[in-house]
């Protein structure tokens, strides 16, 4: 007999079984599996049975469920089940194995629920990213997850010949990929799983790592022995340049340092603290839903009681505005002294989106946050309640591609032709509102339809049209300004194709009741200039003490938020919207 055995390790650093001998990890997993089955039975030692192959010893547990009657017989009528036997029963197979540092596993039946809490969940593909080949491997599908909540999740397959290195992988978290081996690593790695001269293996590597080819025992021995060798490799960190974090107790430290941040981010709001370590950073939306979020007409603030309910202690009609209540009502109910209460409060504030008297989405408060932190002297991403540490090639990436961006896709400068004088002009409003009068512009800031602001600034001459988002700053608050042009370009590209079309009238209609200059259009000469070549433009204007070029000082720009938003919007829009240049607005005239 041969199988197609699917390989598996334990996590031996999973809290429950460090310090635990071999022995005793397998009792634990037994036993917990059982007690889920609801099975009375304890873990003998003699259940297993031991083998011991060159240098790996191997243990056999088997366990069979109790006799039972198969569905099949209620399905089927009597007059086919008359005189058949249909009582069945399902054997369990757990295979460990044991090397000198690694203990694997491999299951057989129904076992698999057994071992899904104690195993390395990315073990299949941190295996393959030590002995990756990303110009020669041929890709042949993958299922990847979203690191933010506009994308959770993606299958993709792919023709002959399709080469790792041509999957963008930035902004993905592999789960399971489909992978052929190039020759190279099949005789490196593998060479005697191969049944011909030429051969190169398949792989599927997820949680587990699975060979495409049915094994006998002696094939599986090998291929043990192939992974042992494996991981004695370094990892190229090709795959997996972001990790989740995905530990309880580290989980639970973040938090801690979240509101740590929030605490002493009050003596900012509230002191005017000009202390670094005061002042946080930080992108604020629903992490379900950022759609539904933005485009809300009200927001509902609640508050937990002590009998366990809900009370509403504010409504707001403006997003801005939900940090800064949230924050009175947290100093005015328990004060500013006790950081253990101030966090349990926020833990217990609730935020509902409605349009209309419908909610459209809802979370905890503490769940909006999107920030950058320092932890154990790694940056730590929290994306969408996700936290991740990222590798030093991720930020290797993030600046590379940035920096691509900016230098590739730069808009042109007369499109938005004046500086930005922070000494002059504090907010962004009085500099979107320079442009009031200009013949050609358009002024949209704050003109707010179905919760979706359009642009800040729109231009247009004779060959285009131009949608331009503003922001103070390369920093944090970028990822509010992709969202707003992603939402933006979303419900642009659905009033365009005419799945929408009365949104651009009442965008007119708001923009003539706002007193504004329009170039005295009327609507059908207004909506007949989103005829032309539509381009968005997200301009940003430096917050330095020196006007410095965003992509030639990334490292005084350092926020990997920033980075990561613009290079994920630029994506998105470009396959799925419209064309977006990025422009970094001068300070001061000399630059212009």
């Amino acid at each position: 007999m041969a199988i197609t055995p699917n390989v598996y390790q334990i996590h031996k650093e999973h809290h429950e079984l460090i310090g635990l001998t071999t022995l005793e990890i397998i009792e634990l997993i037994v036993n917990k599996g059982r007690k889920k089955l609801q099975f009375d039975q304890i873990f003998d030692p003699d259940e297993l049975s031991t083998f011991q192959r060159d240098d790996f010893t191997y243990y056999l547990f088997l366990m069979n469920t109790a006799e039972h009657e198969s569905d099949w017989s209620d399905f089927l009528p009597e007059q086919l089940t008359e005189g058949n036997d249909f009582m069945q029963q399902k054997l369990s197979l757990l295979l460990f194995v044991e090397t000198e540092f690694q203990l694997y596993v491999v299951v057989g039946g129904s076992a698999y629920m057994l071992i899904i809490p104690y195993i390395d969940h990315s073990f299949g593909l941190t295996a393959y990213d030590r002995i990756i080949e990303p110009d020669k491997d041929e890709l042949t599908s993958i299922r990847t997850r979203g690191i933010t909540g506009q994308r959770i999740g993606m299958n993709e397959q792919f023709r002959n010949e399709y080469r790792i290195v041509n999957f963008t992988r930035f902004g993905k978290l592999p789960k399971e990929i489909h992978v052929k081996l190039c020759r190279e690593s099949t005789d490196l790695y593998f060479p005697r799983l191969k049944s011909k001269e030429r051969e190169r293996l398949q792989l599927t590597v997820g949680a587990g790592f699975r060979i495409g080819k049915n094994l006998d025992f002696d094939g599986l021995h090998q291929l043990i022995e192939d992974l042992a060798l494996v991981a004695t490799h370094p990892p190229k960190e090709y795959l997996s340049s972001y990790q989740p974090i995905n530990d309880n107790e580290e989980v639970y430290e973040l938090r801690k340092l979240l509101i740590h941040k929030l605490y002493n981010n009050l003596a900012f709001i509230y002191n005017g603290s000009r202390l670094a370590s005061d002042r946080f950073d930080f992108d604020f939306c629903n992490p379900n839903r950022i759609d539904l979020f933005y485009e809300a007409e009200t927001y509902q603030l609640k508050e937990k009681t002590e009998e366990g309910g809900y009370k509403l202690f504010a409504t707001l009609d403006n997003r801005d505005d939900i940090f800064r209540r949230v924050m009175d009502q947290a100093v005015s109910t328990v004060g500013m002294t006790n950081e253990y209460k101030f966090g349990d409060y926020l833990w217990g504030v609730h935020i509902a989106a409605l349009k209309g008297d419908k909610v459209t989405t809802s979370s905890g408060f503490m769940f909006h946050f999107g920030a950058e932190f320092s932890y154990k002297n790694s940056p730590v991403f929290l994306i969408d309640t996700k936290w991740y540490f990222l590798k030093d090639q991720f930020i290797t990436d993030l600046i590379t591609n940035a920096q691509h961006i900016f230098r590739t896709y730069r808009a042109k400068p007369e499109i938005l032709k004046f500086p930005w004088d922070k000494e002059e002009l504090a907010q962004e409003r009085e500099y979107n509102h320079l442009y009031d009068l200009e013949a050609g512009y358009i002024v949209c800031d704050a003109l707010i339809v179905d919760g979706v602001e359009l642009c800040d600034v729109l231009y247009y001459d004779k060959k285009g049209l131009y949608l331009c988002h503003v922001k103070a700053g390369f920093n944090s608050k970028v990822r509010e300004l992709t969202n707003q042009v992603l939402i933006s370009a979303r419900r642009l590209k659905e009033a365009t194709n005419g799945k929408d079309s009365s949104f651009l009238d009442r965008f007119y209609d708001k923009l003539v009741n706002s007193g504004r200059n329009y170039d005295d259009l009327t609507l059908s000469k207004f909506k007949r200039l989103f005829k032309k070549n539509i381009n968005y433009v997200l301009a940003v204007a430096s917050t330095l003490v020196e006007d410095l070029p965003v992509e030639d000082h990334m490292d005084k720009y350092d926020s990997n938020i920033a980075r990561f938003s613009l290079i994920q919007c630029s994506n998105e829009m470009m396959a799925t919207y419209f064309p977006l240049t990025v422009y970094q607005i001068p300070r001061y005239e000399d630059l212009a």
